[in-house]
């Protein structure tokens, strides 16, 4: 792929996000329901708030003005459909995995370790919990809580919940938790989606949440330490927008072939070409995405009709 074509896929709405750089959150002290914040960010900024991490999460709280006290939307929604992921973050579970035999199964949508196995459960169940931490590895902790619970006390006094990506994490995980009794690891089914559309899944909830039925959409809470709780996305909060570190872009550009640029195949087949030149000039934790509209494509033909080298002109919709 020559430079030239590259700039212009770049342009032609893709989202970019470089994850070394911090986003720029935009406070808005104007009380709306959740889909009317989204299309107030993404008319002046550029979405609703995506948060990553616990330090997105504290900046997102010292931007709130002190003297405000209740809830802020975020860009969090229920999704269409659910995935197992990784509490950290990561997008969703590896081709490794170590489900009991018929598992997943059940109604639960958290997971715990037993006999060196995975099983779903309800994550209000109590279990003891299996933590990691970034320098020296799986801790146990013979502590009986539920999943959320679970989660906070990794993150408060470790790094996480465990993460297992191969057969040889699993053998270490095992190794310090024993065969009994079920600990909770990491793993979960999220059916929660960024208004942006980002893929990665850190959460924050709050206790209680995201079970049961408040709502389907998400907000921040001010007082209870940035937790996130779900509310009827037809209330109206405050909320917080995403800034300029991320960009969406529009370009008409010329069709010269007769590909078919909503086919999904072809979308991962140019971002992996982009992905392939990103780490040729050195970004190698650059994030990139299709922007879908409303009816879930990417690419638009033209309302206008022109002609540029008896070609058909295309126009890509953010």
């Amino acid at each position: 792929m020559n430079m030239s074509l590259f700039v212009l896929l770049l342009l032609s709405g893709l989202l970019f996000s470089a994850s070394g750089l911090l986003r720029n959150y935009q406070y808005i002290n104007i009380s709306m329901t959740w889909t009317d914040a989204q299309s107030y960010c993404r008319k002046r900024y550029t979405d609703l708030a995506t948060v990553d991490s616990m330090d997105d999460v504290n900046r997102i709280m010292n931007t709130v003005n002190d003297g405000y006290r209740g809830s802020v939307w975020i860009g969090l929604q229920t999704a269409i459909q659910s995935r197992w992921v990784w509490s950290n973050g990561e997008d969703t579970i590896s081709e490794y995995n170590a489900w009991n035999k018929g598992a997943p199964y059940g109604t639960g949508d958290c997971v715990s370790n037993y006999n060196n196995a995975w099983y779903s459960n309800r994550c209000e169940s109590f279990y003891n919990l299996a933590c990691y931490n970034a320098r020296t590895g799986y801790v146990k902790i013979n502590s009986l809580k539920n999943w959320t619970d679970a989660q906070s006390y990794c993150r408060r006094y470790y790094t996480d919940l465990a993460t297992v990506h191969n057969s040889q994490e699993q053998q270490k995980l095992h190794a310090v938790l024993g065969s009994s009794p079920s600990f909770w690891i990491g793993l979960y089914s999220d059916s929660w989606q960024w208004s942006d559309q980002w893929n990665l899944t850190f959460k924050n909830w709050a206790a209680g949440h995201p079970m049961g039925k408040y709502g389907n959409c998400v907000a921040m809470s001010t007082t209870d330490s940035g937790k996130w709780v779900r509310y009827s996305c037809d209330q109206k909060y405050y909320f917080i927008c995403n800034g300029a570190n991320r960009q969406i872009v529009r370009l008409n550009f010329s069709n010269i072939g007769k590909h078919n640029f909503n086919d999904p195949l072809v979308q991962a087949a140019i971002l992996n070409e982009i992905n392939i030149k990103l780490k040729s000039l050195g970004l190698e934790n650059a994030q990139i995405n299709w922007r879908k509209d409303e009816d879930g494509e990417v690419f638009h033909l033209s309302k206008r009709t022109v002609t540029v080298n008896s070609s058909t002109t295309c126009d890509k919709h953010p």
